[in-house]
């Protein structure tokens, strides 16, 4: 042994001096090699690339806040210039780090002492991310009536970077918040409502929302964690949920069966669960494990029980979760994946602009420049679609305050159009940010060189929550069927149609002939029999959001002909209805080609 100990550092300088020649070596061979620099160059200008502003390199978007927001430019820009620096460098950097595999949430069941505590354990990188979102007073905004269209154009950026891990909490926040301002007062009411707005994540309760339940999901009717009240007035909660998303909230909203004698969602009513007691005890419910997420997977995901939980009841019955909490989840959901597609977009172009094949980029062949405009025409149409709806929602919500007047059709036609646009806008964007992966090639996939997989397997995620497509479908049909809603989606586009600008009269005219053929469909729909409307709903409502999304890229992309003497969503628009909403055979020609180019210029 002694001999092998005098040996040791003789060892480790042979060793060390093994490593610097090693070292040199492979500098010389990085130098020598012109190839290897040529395409790393490139690779760091991508790079570079990436980290610009996301809402000044987002002309389309910027217009779209100004359309809504006609004192945008004096009051608001700024700010989201600010936001929009931090989306693509700090906060991505901070929810970059967060997704790796070995700085994923988890949960410690005990303290030091070994009390039950449950709770849940988050990378530094995570309180990072969650102070820039929530430091732009996202919630606040969102929680003001009349706020959402403010609300959700930082909401559209926040998503660049995918869920965080907090964006699904902005929305529960401010959804409670809501929802909150329209119950009677308790003694924390105040407390909780401040505490949900303030613009630090550091500092802010967050809020979360469970339904779920093992035995039903979709079937929401067959939930059965119940509510029962002792001789004091006093509510408690005693069951399980099955997907608890923000497993650590401070506040939980949670459907409950009050009355075992009515069957179905008739006997559901909403409470709200402090994670912390009026007396400073910790309320009684426990998490069993997370979640493993294939996206998602900052955002803590748990099952847990509740064994008798303190509760405060805010509504009576389930159409109050469903008017104030998933309406607003679903259109806020559209906007999330929009957010994706919109980041996956600005990474596929800059890789398509920086990425040389055959001596020149590969923007300059068409099939990258078709797959790119595709993607951006999807995306900027159906923005200023969902944005259209924003802002009825805006109108809608002021309405109740008797600060403006607005049509019963219009109404319903929001309900509709919250269920179907989530349905189509999150299944085609898988696709679309599946397509900008496609267009990166093997660098796409690599988790350590873009956000490209993150969005993706966010995506994915995103396309099943708050209603499966089939679940969505049969709402549909059921809300024709008791409330004619496709009569009144017919009479709200008829006019809709009729209200654009005279001078696109070809546009006009193709929007119109959409139109008929959506109203045969219709009608050929209602004649079928039950099941056969199962199979047949998914392209009705498919065409009826389309024709709603070509339409208001049309009165978006007018507005910006005039104003900013730019034809881009027009473009959009024009690729758009060729995809989705033109019949008979698509020509590809040098026309079409030409439009492709236009689109991503």
């Amino acid at each position: 042994m002694g001999v092998m100990e005098h040996e040791k550092p003789a060892t480790q300088a042979s060793s060390a001096d093994a490593s610097a020649a090693l070292t040199q070596d492979i500098r010389k061979n990085e130098r020598s090699m012109a190839g290897h620099n040529f395409g790393r160059d490139h690779l760091r200008e991508w790079m570079q690339l990436s980290r610009g502003n996301a809402f000044t390199r987002h002309p389309d978007f910027i217009h779209t806040m100004a359309f809504h927001l006609p004192n945008f430019n004096n009051e608001n820009k700024t700010a989201f210039n600010e936001f929009g620096q931090q989306v693509s460098t700090t906060l991505d950097d901070a929810v970059t780090e967060n997704d790796l595999r070995f700085n994923l949430p988890r949960i410690d069941p005990y303290n030091k002492i070994g009390d039950r505590v449950d709770h849940v354990v988050h990378h530094p990188s995570y309180n990072t991310a969650g102070n820039i979102i929530y430091g732009t007073g996202i919630v606040k905004k969102l929680a003001t009536l009349g706020g959402l269209r403010e609300g959700m154009g930082y909401y559209f950026l926040a998503n660049h970077v995918g869920e965080a891990g907090h964006n699904c909490p902005v929305v529960c926040n401010y959804e409670t918040a809501r929802a909150l301002k329209l119950v009677e007062d308790f003694p924390e009411k105040a407390e909780y409502l401040a505490k949900l707005e303030y613009p630090n994540y550091d500092d802010n309760f967050t809020s979360s929302q469970f339904l779920t339940e093992v035995q039903g999901g979709s079937d929401v009717g067959a939930n059965d964690t119940r509510a029962w009240q002792d001789s004091d007035g006093q509510w408690y909660i005693r069951g399980e949920k099955w997907f608890c998303s923000n497993a650590n909230a401070e506040l939980m909203i949670i459907s409950a069966r009050r009355d075992t004698a009515k069957k179905g969602t008739k006997g559901l009513s909403m409470f709200l669960i402090p994670a912390i007691k009026p007396n400073g005890e910790r309320n009684h419910f426990t998490m069993r494990r997370l979640k493993e997420k294939m996206g998602t997977r900052a955002l803590a995901s748990a099952e847990m029980d509740y064994h008798d939980a303190y509760a405060i009841p805010i509504g009576d019955n389930f159409n109050f979760m469903l008017e104030k909490v998933i309406h607003h989840s679903r259109i806020s959901l559209a906007v999330a994946v929009l957010g994706f597609a919109s980041r996956a977009y600005q990474l596929s172009r800059d890789f398509a602009q920086t990425r040389y094949a055959f001596g020149t980029p590969i923007e300059n062949y068409p099939l990258v420049k078709e797959n790119l405009a595709h993607v951006k025409a999807d995306m900027t149409v159906s923005l200023a679609g969902t944005f259209s709806l924003i802002a009825l929602q805006d109108r809608i919500d002021l309405q109740e305050h008797a600060e403006v007047s607005i049509d019963s059709d219009m109404v319903a036609f929001s309900r509709l159009m919250s269920n179907i646009g989530k349905s189509v806008i999150s299944k085609r964007n898988v696709d679309n940010v599946h397509h900008c992966v496609d267009g990166i090639g093997g660098n796409g996939a690599i988790e350590n060189t873009s956000s490209m997989p993150r969005l993706l397997r966010d995506s994915v995620i995103l396309e099943n929550w708050e209603g499966t497509h089939n679940t969505l479908y049969m709402q549909t049909i059921r809300d024709i069927q008791r409330y004619q809603h496709d009569e009144i989606y017919l009479r709200v586009m008829k006019q809709k149609i009729e209200e654009l600008d005279i001078s696109l009269t070809s546009e006009k005219d193709k929007a119109q002939k959409a139109y008929q053929a959506l109203s045969e469909k219709i009608i050929a729909f209602k004649a079928a029999s039950d099941d056969l409307k199962t199979l047949k709903i998914a392209s009705i409502v498919t065409t009826m959001a389309d024709l709603f999304y070509y339409v208001s890229g049309l009165e978006e992309g007018h507005d910006q002909l005039v104003k900013d003497k730019s034809s881009s969503k027009l473009n959009c628009a024009a690729l758009f209805y060729r995809a989705h909403l033109q019949q008979g055979e698509k020509s590809v020609d040098d026309e079409y080609l030409t439009l492709c180019a236009d689109v991503i210029n």
